[in-house]
């Protein structure tokens, strides 16, 4: 099974921000506006915030921490620059993260 290095780079390459399953997701959105805090801050994500604790690259993690996602949406994992990079199609659960 291929590893994701969880770092500043994949995070800031990840498309899990914009991916449909988490749009309405409570969790997400109070993840996403403290990560976007920091961000603004000119801080490294990944040095000072656990993995689990970042609303996306769920696949340096193996699962997706918030439990409100709706998996009835479709992921974006094809358009990620990481599943190409990393080449995830290759590995379970094939297109998800959840």
């Amino acid at each position: 099974m291929v590893k994701v290095e969880y770092t500043a780079e994949n995070v800031a390459k990840c498309q899990c921000t914009s991916c449909p399953v988490q749009a309405e997701s409570e969790c997400f959105k109070g993840r996403l506006r403290r990560m976007q805090e920091m961000i603004s801050e000119d801080v490294d994500i990944a040095s000072i915030i656990e993995a689990e604790n970042v609303p996306g690259l769920y696949c340096s993690t193996g699962k997706a921490s918030c439990t409100d996602l709706d998996a009835h949406q479709i992921c974006k994992c094809g358009e990620c620059p990481i599943w190409t990079e990393y080449g995830l199609n290759k590995g379970e659960p094939g297109s998800y993260f959840m």
